[in-house]
C-alpha cells in the first residue's frame, strides 16, 4: 500500500510547528559530535529530499550540503505507523531530536533521528519527483576511510565530547556520513553473506592497505582490525550471494548503524564481478605420512539432515585427504538443540563415521565423554563437546589422559569415569564451557598425546565500533584461565618427558597474538599458526575480518620431524555455502608405514592424571566404534 500523502505546506513558517527558533538544517542537527546538541528538543521546518523509505520511517538529506566535512547532511525520520513520503519527495519535518540506541543495547552507538511519530510532529510535502542528492563516493577517486585507527581511546566517545575526526578515525568517518546517500564504484567482498543477508566489503582501491591475503580477504593484525570495512545491508534491497574474492560495482545506499556496525543499506542492486574463488583441498594422505586434523563442525547434532553429515564427511575425505586422527569441536548430542536432557552423542558420531565410510573414507572409531546436561555451554539443549576420530586400521586409542585418580583413565571393564580424560575438569575456568579432552594414541609404535580444546567464546566482548573506546574484552579472563589450566598439564607432562609428542589443538577462540594464548607458549609449545605467512593466518571470518581462532600447538619433539607440514585449509569461511563457519587445520608428518595395533596400551606417563576432581558416574567411551 502506498503511504498516505499529507497536504503540502504553503510555507516553512515555524509558527505552524509551534516552535520559536529558526529552522535548522540537517547538518546543524547532526553536529560535529556523536550526540546532537539538540537532543530532546522539538525542531520544525527541517527541509530535505527523501532518499529511502522503510517500514517505520524514511531517510532525508539536505537539499544543499553545508560544506562541513564533520557534519552529516542526512538523517532518519522515525514515523512508526504514521504515513511516510516517497523517494524524491521534498518535505518539511517537525519532530523531536532523538538519539536512538538500536535495541537499547549499551554496546551500540546511537543514531541521530527526528521522531515524528507522536503528537503534532509530522512531515509535510513540498514537491515530488525531485532528483536525489549526489551520493558521497567512497573509493574510485572519492573519499577513503582511515585504515589504521577505529576511534580515539577516550573512554566513551559519546559522553567524552569527542569532536569527530573523519580523516583519522574510521568510526568518525562513517558517523560523518550517517543518514546520507553513499556509493562505492568498486567494492571487494571480504566477508560472504552467510547470515542476515549482510556482506562485508572494502573499497577496491583500499583492499591492499592492510593484511590482504592471497585469496582476497582482509586478515587482522595485532594492531589493525581493518577499520575501512563496511557492511552492506539487505533491509531495503536484496544483496547478491557472494564469496570472498568477488567484487561489487555500482554500490549505492544510505548510511545507517545497527548491531554495533555502520551499514550501508542498499537502495539498488549492485553488479557482481565473480572472483571464482574455489575451496582448497589437499591430496590424499600418503601411506608414509601421519595426518592430524582439527575441525569445528558447527553444532552438528544427531538429528541433523543427512546432507549435513554427507557434506562434512566429504570434507574429511576429499578436502582433508582422510587424516588418521581428527579432533572435532561442537559435536552436539543425539537430538541436537532439542532441550530434553539428552547428553549422549553416539548417534551423532555413528552417523558421521558411517557417512565417512559411505564417502570412501577411513573406518573411524571415536573417543568422546558426554558432558553433564547444560554444563558445557553452546546452543541450549545441544550439549556441545569435543571428540576424536581415529582410523581403527592404523591407530590405537591408548587411553585417556588426565582427570582419573589412578592416572590410567581406562578401567578394567572398558569404561571411564565421567572426568577421566578431562584436564582439570573441576576448575571454575571451565564452568559452562567445554572441558579439554586429552587422549593418547599409538601409531606404529609411537605415542602421541592430543589435547582437544574449545575455549570460551568472545561473546560479551564490546564491539570494535561501539561507544566504549578502547573496547573491553571481558571474555579474555575465562580463556586466560583455561589456557593456564591446559598449560599446567603440558608443563607437568613435558617435565616428566621432554620428548613427549604432544599436540594441543582446537578452537581456542582467540588470535595467535592474543595474551590469552601466551600460557601455552610459556609451557614449551609452539603455535603452528605462527609458521604461516602473516596474511594467511585465518580460520574464520567475522564481519569481514579474517582471523585465526583455531590453532595447533606442538611440543619440540613434534617439530623435530623434518618433514612436518602444516596448513589451514581454506574451504569454508570464505564461502556463502560454507559447510562449517570454521576452516579445518591439517598437520602431516613423516611416519613409517602404519602397522595395525588394536590392543589397548597403558598410559605412557603415570602420575600425571591427578589434575582435577574425578566424577562419580561412569560413561563408556566406546573405543571399538
Amino acid at each position: 500500500m502506498l503511504p498516505v500523502r499529507l497536504k503540502p505546506l504553503v510555507s516553512a513558517c515555524l509558527v505552524c510547528y509551534g516552535v520559536s527558533s529558526h529552522a535548522l538544517t540537517i547538518g546543524e542537527i547532526q553536529g560535529e559530535r556523536h550526540l546532537s546538541v539538540y537532543q530532546g528538543q522539538t525542531v520544525g521546518g527541517v527541509d530535505g529530499i527523501v532518499t529511502a523509505v522503510d517500514m517505520q520511517g524514511f531517510w532525508m538529506q539536505d537539499v544543499l550540503p553545508d560544506g562541513n566535512a564533520l557534519t552529516s547532511d542526512g538523517i532518519y525520520v522515525f514515523t512508526s505507523n504514521r504515513a511516510r513520503p516517497m523517494i524524491g519527495d521534498r518535505v518539511l519535518v517537525s519532530g523531536q531530536v532523538d538519539e536512538y540506541r538500536p535495541g537499547g543495547a549499551a554496546s551500540n552507538l546511537t543514531v541521530t533521528e527526528l521522531n515524528a511519530s507522536f503528537g503534532s510532529n509530522a512531515w509535510a510535502l513540498l514537491s515530488s519527483g525531485n532528483a536525489l542528492p549526489a551520493a558521497i563516493r567512497i573509493g574510485n577517486g572519492g573519499v577513503l576511510a582511515p585504515t589504521t585507527e577505529i576511534a580515539p581511546a577516550v573512554g566513551n566517545v559519546e559522553t567524552s565530547g569527542h569532536r569527530l575526526a573523519p580523516t583519522r578515525y574510521a568510526m568518525d568517518f562513517y558517523e560523518s556520513l550517517e543518514g546520507m546517500r553513499v556509493s562505492m564504484g568498486s567494492a571487494a567482498v571480504v566477508g560472504p553473506n552467510v547470515k542476515y543477508g549482510e556482506i562485508a566489503v572494502i573499497a577496491q582501491d583500499q583492499l591492499g592497505a592492510t593484511l590482504t591475503n592471497a585469496r582476497g580477504g582482509a586478515t587482522v593484525g595485532r594492531d589493525n582490525f581493518n577499520p575501512q570495512r563496511l557492511i552492506l545491508d539487505d533491509a531495503l534491497s536484496a544483496t547478491p550471494i557472494v564469496n570472498v574474492g568477488d567484487a561489487l560495482a555500482d554500490v549505492t545506499g544510505v548510511m545507517h548503524y545497527s548491531f554495533s556496525n555502520y551499514k550501508l543499506k542498499l537502495t539498488e542492486a549492485p553488479s557482481v564481478i565473480r572472483g571464482n574463488l574455489l575451496p582448497e583441498a589437499v591430496a590424499p594422505v600418503a601411506s608414509n605420512r601421519l595426518a592430524i586434523a582439527s575441525y569445528n563442525v558447527e553444532n552438528l547434532g544427531g538429528n541433523a539432515a543427512q546432507s549435513r553429515f554427507d557434506s562434512i564427511a566429504g570434507q574429511l575425505v576429499g578436502t582433508l585427504g582422510s587424516p588418521q586422527l581428527i579432533a572435532l569441536q561442537e559435536v552436539q548430542d543425539n537430538n541436537g538443540a532439542t532441550d530434553n536432557g539428552t547428553t549422549a552423542s553416539d548417534l551423532t558420531l555413528d552417523r558421521l563415521t558411517q557417512a565417512v565410510r559411505d564417502a570412501g573414507g577411513r573406518d573411524y572409531g571415536y573417543v568422546v565423554i558426554d558432558p553433564r546436561n547444560k554444563a558445557d555451554g553452546g546452543q541450549p539443549g545441544g550439549n556441545i563437546r569435543n571428540a576424536f576420530l581415529y582410523d581403527k586400521a592404523a591407530v590405537s586409542f591408548a587411553g585417556a589422559v588426565g582427570g582419573a585418580s589412578d592416572a590410567i583413565g581406562v578401567l578394567p571393564d572398558g569404561t571411564l569415569t565421567r572426568d577421566a580424560g578431562r584436564i582439570d575438569p573441576g576448575n571454575p575456568a571451565f564452568d559452562d564451557s567445554r572441558k579439554p579432552l586429552a587422549a593418547q594414541f599409538r601409531i606404529s609404535g609411537e605415542n602421541f598425546i592430543l589435547v582437544n580444546n574449545h575455549f570460551s567464546s568472545k561473546g560479551g566482548d564490546e564491539p570494535l565500533f561501539g561507544p566504549d573506546q578502547a573496547p573491553m574484552r571481558g571474555s579474555d579472563a575465562a580463556r586466560m584461565e583455561q589456557a593456564q589450566a591446559v598449560a599446567g598439564f603440558v608443563g607437568d607432562l613435558l617435565a616428566a618427558d621432554a620428548g613427549a609428542k604432544l599436540i594441543v589443538l582446537g578452537d581456542l577462540n582467540d588470535f595467535q597474538f592474543a595474551d590469552t594464548l601466551a600460557p601455552l607458549t610459556a609451557a614449551g609449545l609452539i603455535n603452528l599458526t605462527d609458521t604461516l605467512p602473516q596474511s594467511e593466518r585465518y580460520t574464520y571470518i567475522y564481519e569481514g575480518n579474517s582471523q585465526a581462532l583455531d590453532h595447533m600447538f606442538v611440543s619440540a619433539a613434534m617439530l623435530a620431524n623434518a618433514s612436518l607440514s602444516y596448513d589451514i585449509v581454506h574451504a569454508n569461511a570464505e564461502f556463502a555455502n560454507q559447510i562449517s563457519d570454521h576452516d579445518p587445520l591439517l598437520l602431516t608428518i613423516a611416519m613409517p608405514v602404519p602397522v595395525p595395533e588394536p590392543e589397548i596400551y597403558a598410559l605412557m606417563l603415570l602420575g600425571l592424571g591427578v589434575l582435577g576432581a574425578t566424577g562419580g558416574r561412569r560413561h563408556r567411551v566406546l573405543p571399538a566404534h
